[in-house]
C-alpha cells in the first residue's frame, strides 16, 4: 500500500541561535496568549536592544532573520494582540520600525526592522509559574551585513520548520510475522510543554518513565525493536514525532499520555484513533501544505496537484485505519484484562495530529486521568504500570499474529 508521512500542525521554536530554529506543538497549550502593554518594552543602548514582551501564558515561538531588507522575526503559534499598541521604541539607532498582526491562520508575527545587521545575543521564555504569565525576552547586538545575510540564507524560509523531508523510496512491505515488529513509542509532551500537572507531578515525566519500562519490556520479549521519539525531557513537535517514526521504519507508532480535567470527573484508560471525519480533513490540508517527498513514503508526488496527492492518501489510509483499530480493540481488551477495569468506552476517535500519519498503524493511549485520584495513584505504582504493560506486550502479540495472517491474505 501507499504510505505517507505527516501533517504539518505547528512549529514551536525555542531559540539557541537564529538560523537554529525549534519546532513547535500544540498539546497542552489551548486559549490564545495575550500581549499585556503593561510589562512590554523595547530599548536601545546604542549597542543592545533588548524587546520584552509580557505574556498571559508561555506559548510556542521561534525566532529568525530575513534580509533585504534587515528584518529580525518572532513568530508565534497565535497571540491576542487586542489591546496592545507596541512597546515604546523612543529614539532608537538599530530599529526603524516595528509591526506585528496575525500571520496565517493559527500564527502570529512580530517583526523588528532594522537599520542596521543585528544578531541574536539571547533569547528565552520565562514562565512565571505562580501566576501562569510569561515574560519573552529577546536581545540583540550588531553584526556584520556578511554574517547577518549567512543566518538568513539559512533559514531559507524553513516550510515552517516542519521536521525535513525523508528520502524517496520504497515503501515499506507490511509486516508477515516473520521478524520482529518495529514499535515506536511517543511520550506525550515535553520541554516547555509538561502536559497535565497534580499533586507536583507532571505528565511529560510520567509517560517518559512509562514509555521506558514498556520499551525494555517489550524488547526483552525478544519480538519487538522498540525506540522512543524522545529519551528526555526535550520538546518535540507534533509532526516531528511522527517523521520520527517513520524514519525509524516503524510498524506501530504509539502514542502515550495521562490527561487531566479541570471540571467534572473521569477515569480509566483510553485508547484513541483517527476519526473519519478528521482523516478526511487531513487529506487535503497536507497536500496544501506540506513537502510533497514527505506525504507518502516511497512514493513521489512532487508532480501531482493537491487533488490527486489527498486521493491518494485517502487509498493509503482505507488499508491503516483498520489496522489500527484492530490494535486499538486488542489493546482495550489486553489492558482490561490486566488491570481488571478500563473505562465505560475506553476506544474512542479523535482527531489528534499524531495519529494522521496514514502508512502507520497508530493509536494513542490515555493510560488515566491525573485529576482523578486513583488514576494519579495507579500511575505512580510499579505493580499497576507492570499490569498494564504486560496487556500492551499481549495486545501487541495478538496484533502482530493476526495482522500478519490479513497481510498474507491480501498478498494471494
Amino acid at each position: 500500500m501507499i504510505k505517507q508521512a505527516v501533517t504539518a500542525l505547528a512549529a514551536l521554536f525555542l531559540l539557541a541561535s537564529l538560523p537554529q530554529p525549534v519546532a513547535a506543538q500544540e498539546d497542552g497549550l489551548q486559549a490564545l496568549a495575550r500581549v499585556d502593554q503593561s510589562r512590554s518594552s523595547l530599548s536601545d543602548d546604542g549597542t543592545e536592544v533588548v524587546l520584552q514582551l509580557g505574556l498571559s501564558q508561555p506559548v510556542p515561538y521561534r525566532v529568525f532573520v530575513l534580509a533585504d531588507p534587515n528584518r529580525v522575526v518572532i513568530d508565534f503559534r497565535e497571540v491576542d494582540w487586542s489591546g496592545f499598541d507596541g512597546p515604546a521604541m523612543g529614539d532608537s539607532a538599530q530599529i526603524s520600525g516595528l509591526r506585528y498582526g496575525i500571520f496565517r491562520p493559527g500564527w502570529s508575527r512580530l517583526v523588528l526592522e532594522l537599520k542596521e545587521p543585528m544578531k541574536t545575543r539571547s533569547v528565552e521564555l520565562i514562565p512565571n509559574r505562580t501566576r501562569g504569565t510569561a515574560d519573552l525576552s529577546l536581545r540583540l547586538e550588531p553584526t556584520t551585513q556578511t554574517a547577518f545575510r549567512a543566518a538568513a540564507k539559512a533559514h531559507q524560509d524553513d516550510a515552517w520548520a516542519l521536521p525535513k523531508a525523508t528520502e524517496i523510496g520504497q515503501a515499506k512491505p507490511r509486516q508477515l510475522g516473520d521478524r520482529p515488529l518495529v514499535v515506536v513509542l511517543d511520550p506525550g509532551h515535553g520541554g516547555i510543554d509538561g502536559g497535565a500537572e497534580r499533586g507536583g507531578y507532571q505528565e511529560k515525566e510520567l509517560v517518559l518513565q512509562f514509555a521506558k519500562e514498556l520499551q525494555e519490556a517489550l524488547i526483552r520479549s525478544g519480538r519487538y525493536k522498540v525506540e522512543l521519539t524522545r529519551t528526555d525531557d526535550v520538546f518535540l513537535s507534533l509532526p516531528a514525532r511522527v517523521t520520527r517514526a517513520r524514519q525509524l521504519n516503524a510498524d506501530v507508532f504509539i502514542s502515550i499520555h495521562a490527561d487531566a480535567l479541570s471540571e467534572g470527573t473521569a477515569s480509566g484508560t483510553t485508547v484513541y484513533t483517527i476519526s473519519p471525519k478528521a482523516s478526511s480533513a487531513m487529506a487535503e490540508e497536507l497536500a496544501e501544505s506540506h513537502d510533497r517527498s514527505d506525504l507518502l513514503a516511497g512514493v513521489d508526488l512532487s508532480q501531482q496537484d493537491d487533488q490527486i496527492a489527498a486521493i491518494l492518501m485517502d487509498m493509503a489510509r482505507l488499508e491503516t485505519d483498520q489496522r489500527s483499530d484492530l490494535l486499538a480493540e486488542m489493546l482495550v481488551d489486553g489492558i482490561a484484562d490486566a488491570i481488571g477495569r478500563i473505562r465505560k468506552r475506553p476506544h474512542l476517535s479523535a482527531g489528534f495530529t499524531v495519529l494522521k500519519a496514514p502508512d502507520i498503524p497508530s493509536v494513542l493511549v490515555e493510560l488515566g486521568f491525573m485529576s482523578n485520584r486513583q488514576d494519579l495513584s495507579n500511575l505512580l505504582t510499579p505493580g499497576w504500570r507492570d499490569q498494564v504493560i504486560a496487556g500492551i506486550t499481549d495486545a501487541l502479540d495478538r496484533w502482530t499474529i493476526e495482522d500478519a495472517a490479513q497481510a498474507r491474505l491480501l498478498r494471494k
